[in-house]
């Protein structure tokens, strides 16, 4: 298994560098190139929105996979080492468990139903719909392996 997490964790990491070297370089040409006329790059804007969906999901699974996403930790930190602060981990894992089931199930409906494509560049649109159960998918993964060691460590 760590031979796979090490895999999707390059995935994630080396797909959110992308993402985000394009992003400055594609928003700091429309920039200068609002100022300095040379070429219109009014194509961009939709690679912009393509990149700037997929940096941010794939961030938010790494993030996650990684333990490293927001939280506020002021009740757990408080029963920390205690039965009802397991019971609250447990809990709260299930409950994310859940929102991303639900999430990655709607996020597969939106992107099956987005048929049209971009005006300029004319991509699909279940593109920049398609990382929301990619990235679902990943974040459930790891919700369960979190799950299972809450578990784990329970019993």
């Amino acid at each position: 298994m760590s031979v796979v997490d090490r895999l999707i964790e390059k995935f994630l990491r080396w797909g959110s560098i992308i993402c985000l070297v394009s992003l400055l370089i594609l928003v700091s040409g429309n920039v200068i190139f609002r100022f300095i006329p040379i070429l219109s790059m009014g194509w961009a804007d939709e690679i912009i929105e393509f990149f700037f969906a997929w940096m941010i999901f794939l961030c938010a699974a790494n993030l996650w996979r990684e333990r490293s996403h927001f939280r506020v930790e002021l009740i757990p930190n408080r029963l920390a080492n205690k039965k009802s602060g397991r019971n609250l981990e447990i809990s709260l894992c299930i409950l994310a468990f859940f929102f991303f089931l639900v999430f990655s199930y709607e996020g597969g409906i939106l992107s099956a139903k987005a048929t049209d494509r971009s005006p300029i560049m004319e991509w699909p649109r279940y593109l920049w719909y398609f990382v929301l159960p990619f990235s679902g998918g990943i974040i459930i993964v790891y919700t369960m392996r979190d799950l299972w060691h809450l578990i784990k460590k329970r019993f």
